[in-house]
């Protein structure tokens, strides 16, 4: 079901037939971890270059810099995570761009600098649908750590998580990390390098069928939840996930990315829109 190539990072970037991309912020909406206009779900804001939230998210330099917390807002009742996480428009508008026929890329370089203690999972890229997880980043460290400066995994997940693959086994807390998320005729092609070691990888994961447009998430998405939320509210999705007591985070536990480059790349395809 994919290519694993292996080899030295610079034979790996090449952008191909892509147009060129095109790194701001106004391309993208970015949603907060917060209830700032108390309608109970998480705040959202477009452009995200107007969501300037510290510490939440804040530019610090060339950085953009994200948090969340395990007892953040979210952006349903039905979801038990928060996040702070840039979602891709499209000329002020949603972007809806067909998976099957576009062709489109994302690279980020990036870093992650710590993640909640009880479950240290943090989806950290995505490929979405308007109802699947058609492709997810996702770093995975292990239970009992401190969530900073811990060792743990980064994965490629892809068709709901139905097929993964390794990309770096070794990948330490603050490491920097450049993907490439190149989408061709319904695979997607990425391309993982860590900074801090010599090879790099790339595989190829070919999507299934879309449900609607597609289109890309960046950002921090927390896989670990607080029983409760600010102020005390249950979180009944947490609840309901079933966990051992110990895999519950504290409310103010916290996941930290740096974004130090985002660029969107390509061209859509319109007929199938």
């Amino acid at each position: 079901m994919y290519r694993l190539l292996r080899g030295l990072g610079g034979l790996l970037w090449a952008t191909g037939v892509l147009a060129s991309p095109v790194p701001t912020l106004e391309q993208w909406k970015i949603t907060l971890p917060i209830d700032g206009d108390g309608n109970g779900r998480a705040d959202e804001v477009f452009p995200a270059s107007a969501g300037f939230h510290p510490p939440w998210f804040e530019s610090q330099g060339p950085r953009l810099v994200f948090r969340a917390h395990a007892g953040g807002a979210r952006t349903s009742s039905g979801t038990a995570f928060a996040r702070s996480e840039l979602r891709e428009m499209q000329d002020g508008r949603l972007a809806a761009w067909s998976c099957a026929t576009s062709a489109r890329s994302l690279l980020l370089e990036q870093r992650l600098l710590a993640t909640p203690p009880a479950r240290p999972e943090v989806v950290i890229g995505q490929i979405h649908d308007a109802r699947n997880d058609n492709l997810m980043l996702k770093y995975v460290g292990s239970r009992g750590q401190a969530g900073q400066e811990d060792k743990g995994r980064i994965e490629v997940l892809w068709n709901n998580a139905r097929q993964r693959q390794v990309l770096d086994a070794a990948y330490r807390l603050g490491d920097t990390m450049r993907v490439r998320l190149t989408l061709s005729a319904g695979v997607v092609r990425v391309s993982y390098r860590n900074l801090s070691h010599a090879d790099a990888i790339e595989i190829e994961a070919p999507l299934g069928a879309a449900v609607g447009g597609c289109y890309f998430k960046a950002g921090l998405y927390l896989q670990a939840c607080s029983l409760t939320d600010d102020g005390g509210v249950p979180n009944v999705a947490c609840g309901k996930k079933g966990w051992a007591p110990e895999r519950h985070d504290a409310p103010e536990a916290m996941g930290v990315l740096e974004i130090l480059d985002i660029q969107l790349g390509g061209e859509d395809d319109t007929r199938a829109q």
